[in-house]
Formats: structure tokens, C-alpha cells, sequence
């Protein structure tokens, strides 16, 4: 994926780009499966380096403890590590409905070669997005496309 004109990013400490900007969150409950409640925070920010927002969810108390600057570092270096994978073309969020009904924030990467005519999507959730199984998706996706003559 190409990476952003730094163009209006705004410097962090030192004068260096910012990896990040945090666009803002939101602390809310999840109901799982069995029907209880778990506080949660859905924290959206935008990597800098790609130009991509993403929205996520950690636990409230990991929030409380940590904070944005505790969190978001973390998740936009695997944002990052994703969308600079080979032949990942583009990056977005979506909330959806897992098998038990709850509610998560998955990544939808779109793969396929760099002049982007043919491409395919991997949804990943959010808070298995550094998994090695989600680099080995991308690339089974992108062998399929190649056999199909992308």
C-alpha cells in the first residue's frame, strides 16, 4: 500500500511526524453471548503513515490504566505492519456481528496487485489483526488472485 504525503501531519515531540492521530472514543458496554456486560472503549484514530482510520475496542480498564497514548501506538504499528504487507492495496474498519452474536470491529484488507483492477477482500478482527494467520490470508488471497492471472 502506499504510504501518505506527510504533507499536513502535524510533528510529534522532536519534530518528528506523528505515527498517529487520535480521531476520538467512546466507552460503551458489549453484551456477550451469555447475555452479561463487559465496559468497553471503541478508540478510532488514523494512521498517519498510510493515511487510514480504523476504529477498535479495548477493555475499559485498560483504557483507564493505559490510556491513548498506553494504546494506540500498539495497534497503529500493526495497522501499519498490515497495510504495508506485500499487495495490500487499502485498509478500513466495520462493525460486525461474530458467530456468538457479539459485536466486534473487524479490518477489511483489500488485496490484489498495485494498479488495483482485480481485488479481494480479508476480514480480520480487530483484535486479531497481529495474528500470523492474518499475513497468511492476505497472502493466500493475493496466490488466488495470481492464479486467476491478476
Amino acid at each position: 500500500m502506499r504510504t501518505q504525503d506527510s504533507e499536513g501531519v502535524t510533528a510529534g515531540e522532536g519534530g518528528t511526524l506523528a505515527a498517529y492521530t487520535y480521531v476520538g472514543s467512546a466507552r460503551t458496554f458489549r453484551v456477550n453471548a451469555d447475555q452479561s456486560t463487559t465496559p468497553i472503549v471503541n478508540v478510532t484514530a488514523i494512521s498517519n503513515l498510510y493515511g487510514v482510520q480504523f476504529t477498535w475496542t479495548v477493555l475499559a480498564q485498560t483504557w483507564d490504566a493505559d490510556g491513548p497514548a498506553g494504546v494506540i501506538p500498539l495497534k497503529t504499528e500493526e495497522v501499519n505492519a498490515v497495510c504495508g504487507h506485500d499487495h495490500v492495496q487499502d485498509f478500513r474498519t466495520e462493525t460486525d456481528q461474530g458467530p456468538s452474536q457479539v459485536l466486534y470491529n473487524y479490518g477489511v484488507i483489500t488485496v490484489g496487485p498495485d494498479e488495483g483492477l482485480q481485488t479481494d477482500e480479508v476480514r480480520v478482527r480487530m483484535d486479531h489483526l497481529n495474528d500470523p494467520s492474518t499475513f497468511a490470508a492476505i497472502d493466500a488471497k493475493w496466490s488466488q488472485l495470481a492464479a486467476a492471472g491478476a
